[in-house]
């Protein structure tokens, strides 16, 4: 995916950060496409919490910070969340205030080079936004690198696999066409150990280990 086209789903996505994005995507489309979605991302939450004991957990994409409040609630450390989009973090911002969440810190970043340091969170969550960023590999590359040893990625993607009926060409198709077992392998690629993959209607959620140095 080109430069021109990133900027056009990153403009997209600002603009529908307030009003649209949540009533019409969260609560709408990802039960729809994703069944029990809501639930299991709410649990990879809490496990998230468990994996980290204590240490950050980054959000990426963060989006409205919809799931993350929840998250925040029950943790004592600090939480990242971080998104392209300008007014994903503007709203995400705001939906932290309302909620007192204080350990909750919001920033604007690109998941292909994250400003943090190497194994700096002790888990991370991405949900439901890699099917959107181009890049698939880049992605899985950075999150892996900022996940400390012994740290847990929680992930959830929503793709229509048409790279199976296309075999080897599906490499080259945006992630949101690609299978969920092809962004496990992602992960895989980038040195994370896959220790759960489940599927939901057109939803993957995945569960990956960083190994222990």
């Amino acid at each position: 995916m080109s430069g021109r086209a990133q900027n056009l789903i990153t403009k997209i996505y600002s603009y529908t950060a307030d009003k649209l994005y949540e009533p019409i995507v969260v609560r709408r489309a990802f039960p729809l496409l994703g069944g029990d979605l809501h639930d299991v991302v709410e649990e990879q939450g809490r496990r998230a919490v468990a994996a980290a004991d204590g240490r950050p957990i980054l959000d990426v994409p963060i989006g409205t910070a919809f799931y993350t409040v929840s998250m925040a609630a029950d943790h004592d450390g600090l939480i990242v969340g971080a998104d392209i989009a300008e007014g994903m973090v503007r709203r995400a911002k705001k939906v932290a205030t309302d909620a007192a969440a204080d350990g909750l810190v919001n920033v604007l970043a690109d998941v292909h080079e994250l400003p943090f340091a190497t194994d700096s969170f002790g888990a991370v969550m991405c949900t439901n936004g890699l099917q959107v960023i181009p890049g698939l590999h880049g992605s899985a590359d950075e999150i892996a690198r900022v996940l400390a040893p012994g740290g847990m990625l929680y992930c959830t993607v929503i793709t229509l696999p048409a790279s199976r009926l296309v075999g080897a060409a599906g490499r080259r198709l945006p992630t949101m066409l690609r299978s969920g077992l092809d962004v496990a392998e992602a992960f895989m690629g980038a040195g994370l150990h896959v220790t759960a993959i489940d599927r939901q209607r057109l939803a993957t959620s995945i569960e990956a280990l960083k190994p222990p140095t």
